[in-house]
Order: C-alpha cells, then structure tokens, then sequence
C-alpha cells in the first residue's frame, strides 16, 4: 500500500528583514554548520604533485635487471625507490636463510665467506649476568 502524493511538498522558509527595519527583503539566512576534519578547503594547501625522477638508460636497465632478480610479488612494484627496498629486503631474507642453514649444518661454514660484506657480521650474544638480590646492611 503506496500513499501517493497529489501535490508536492512546499517548506516555507520565514523571510527576514533588514536589520534597518526597511522594506526590502533579505534572503534567508543559511546556518552554519562546524567544518569537517580532512575536509580540503581554502585555508588547506594543496600538496604538489611529487617531482618524479629522472633516470638515465644506464639506471633504468639496472633497475629493470633488478626486478627480474625479485620474487614476482616484489618485482611488480612500479616505483623505483620500492623496488630498490624489496632488494635490500629480499637480500636480507636470503643472508638470513643462509645463516640459518649454516647454524643447522646444512651448509657448509664456508658459505658465509661469499655474503655481501656487510651482512656478514656476527652478533654475539653475551650470556646475562645473574641478578643478583641486594641485601640490606644493618
């Protein structure tokens, strides 16, 4: 069951008059609601668009051997500097597993001879020294 209206609906808004009490009409008066947040307005610059860099031939090939180099999911990233951080992240996956490997005895300690040079430094791990109660002297 529908109710169908015949007309449309008509909302009177109150004209008001001058604050100089005169005969000409103003327009209604809008009210004024608080702004949103992250709303962009006028008082909100704009951001530039980021400048994109500029590679040579040399550079994007390199980049281009690199992606193929990557795991596909790390090699889709379009944005160079993303990609180079997959490598680097990627490479550190690896020098783990390396590691690993070699701990467990699967790989030979000679293994670690051929890591980059700066992932081949060791961490030693110093046993903690017991803590130890301090008792009250009397």
């Amino acid at each position: 069951m529908s109710y169908a209206r015949s007309r449309p609906l008509t909302v009177a808004i109150p004209l008001r008059y001058c604050h100089h009490h005169c005969s000409r009409i103003m327009q209604p008066k809008v009210k004024l609601t608080p702004r949103k947040i992250g709303v962009q307005g006028p008082s909100i610059r704009r951001k530039e668009p980021a400048k994109v860099p500029q590679f040579s031939r040399e550079e994007l090939s390199e980049l281009k051997r690199l992606s193929a180099m990557l795991p596909p999911r790390a090699a889709k990233e379009q944005d160079p500097a993303q990609l180079v951080l997959n490598a680097a992240n990627y490479i550190q996956q690896l020098v783990a597993t390396v590691r690993a490997r070699v701990n467990k005895g699967t790989l030979p300690v000679e293994a670690l001879a051929v890591l980059p040079s700066g992932s081949t430094t060791t961490r030693r791990i110093a046993p903690r020294k017991k803590r130890r109660s301090i008792e009250k002297r009397h």
